[in-house]
């Protein structure tokens, strides 16, 4: 795709967002649900064989997961690809840091799933093409900025992010670990403008950022969630507006829109939503299935996602739902007794308010099930700050939540043990349930 057939698109994806009503939506869904559905029929054999003749609707094609992907790689792609000899290309890249496409044409991901279980991403150039349209038109990096020159903090980089400097944005890659005064460094002997990266990466920057030279015109956060204390200390360092990108190995699947709120692209991405098992409120799992992607299709592909979405439309006029909140993932949710027996679930983002509303000084926090009755909460807090008083207003709010949900609070253990990353992802995931199971 030439540079100015992907500028075309990705003026067209943002006129898109904020013009297409919902009528036209669920029409535009239904005729590339149809035409997606008829091309893998004829492109993928295992689509050939699990699609009945003439199916033009969601409900014919099975749910597909990590697993199933993965096994059925080979079948499910349309381009005669073959998982094994991707998987090593992957992580002979990453070994090396390099950015080569395989074959000369393929952007090959791998995902480093906080599950454990890792999943190919494969983009063609068309479709690389359009998802760096995508970026650049719902990034939320302000389109008046005439030279954006971005800190990009991912694990590994990769071809598919990379494609997005066609519309004239600097993206310097870093990996997470990189030291703060290495960070600091490069932002200001690159004088760079726009911080990209996970809330983990970005509340560190915040505290630094009286050493910046340059000002700092919008910052990007993704891979982490972000929690609005973590928002509001980024924001007051920065001084700059902080958007959200919703962004997993499937694809963008959410975007923050000038008001302020995280919208499903739905345009791009048909998103259903199935029962989690929430008393509490509205949390559901997402299946989520590309509109587009054809070399490797994500059709009705659950996710371990949690998401609830908000009533009616946003004030900025788009037809497209919005995100209230992205409660965790379905392997974050812990489990709390039930008197006379059995146990109740207890969504990972009551626990998350339970720690920040129950204290400012709190700097960072994880909270880990390792038992039906052992859960142990890892607090750093600000210096001086009255531990005495802060752990009882954690367990007093987690308690609440805890009868609301219809169960009881096991036993909590407070410790000044250091957050940990996940080992595979290097994500900080701040609630987890490692229940054996």
């Amino acid at each position: 795709m030439r540079a100015g057939a992907r500028r075309s698109v990705g003026t067209y994806l943002r006129w898109r967002a904020r013009h297409l009503d919902v009528a036209g939506l669920q029409a535009h869904q239904r005729r590339r649900v149809a035409r997606q559905l008829a091309y893998l029929r004829r492109h993928s054999p295992f689509y050939a064989e699990v699609l009945p003749p003439g199916a033009v609707t969601l409900e014919a094609a099975p749910v597909m997961d990590k697993a199933l992907m993965m096994r059925e790689f080979d079948r499910i792609n349309t381009a005669g690809l073959h998982r094994d000899e991707l998987v090593a290309f992957r992580i002979d890249q990453e070994r090396r840091q390099a950015t080569e496409l395989f074959q000369g044409r393929y952007a090959v991901g791998l995902s480093s799933g906080t599950s454990g279980n890792k999943v190919l991403t494969v983009l063609s150039p068309r479709e690389r093409a359009r998802y760096a349209a995508l970026l650049w038109a719902r990034s939320g990096i302000p389109h008046e900025l005439a030279h954006p020159r971005v800190l990009f903090a991912l694990r590994t980089n990769n071809p598919a992010f990379t494609a997005v400097t066609a519309f004239g944005v600097e993206l310097v890659y870093v990996d997470y670990f990189v030291p703060v005064d290495e960070l600091v460094r490069l932002i200001n002997d690159r004088r760079l403008n726009v911080l990209a990266g996970p809330p983990s990466v970005l509340t560190t920057l915040a505290e630094h950022h009286d050493r910046l030279i340059s000002p700092i015109e919008a910052v990007v956060s993704y891979a982490e969630e972000l929690d609005d204390p973590a928002r509001a200390r980024i924001a007051a360092a920065f001084q700059a507006p902080v958007v959200e990108l919703y962004q997993g190995a499937e694809g963008m699947l959410a975007f923050t829109c000038q008001a302020g709120a995280l919208h499903l692209n739905e345009d791009v991405t048909l998103v259903e939503l199935v029962d989690s098992g929430d008393r509490l409120g509205e949390a559901r799992q997402a299946v989520v299935t590309d509109l587009y992607r054809r070399t490797q299709p994500f059709v009705r592909y659950q996710l371990r996602d949690l998401i609830e979405l908000a009533p009616g439309l946003c004030d900025c006029g788009s037809a497209f739902r919005r995100i209230r909140r992205v409660h965790g993932r379905s392997d974050s949710i812990l489990h709390l007794p039930v008197r006379g027996g059995g146990a109740v679930p207890l969504m990972p983002d009551y626990v998350r308010r339970s720690v920040n509303q129950a204290s400012d000084e709190v700097q960072e926090y994880q909270v880990i099930q390792w038992g039906p009755d052992d859960i142990e909460v890892r607090l750093r807090l600000a210096d001086g700050a009255d531990r005495a008083a802060i752990e009882p207003a954690i367990r007093d709010n987690l308690a609440h939540w805890a009868s609301r949900a219809g169960g009881q609070l096991p036993t909590l253990r407070f410790t000044d043990t250091t957050p940990q990353r996940d080992a595979t992802s290097h994500k900080l995931v701040r609630v987890l349930n490692r229940s054996p199971r």
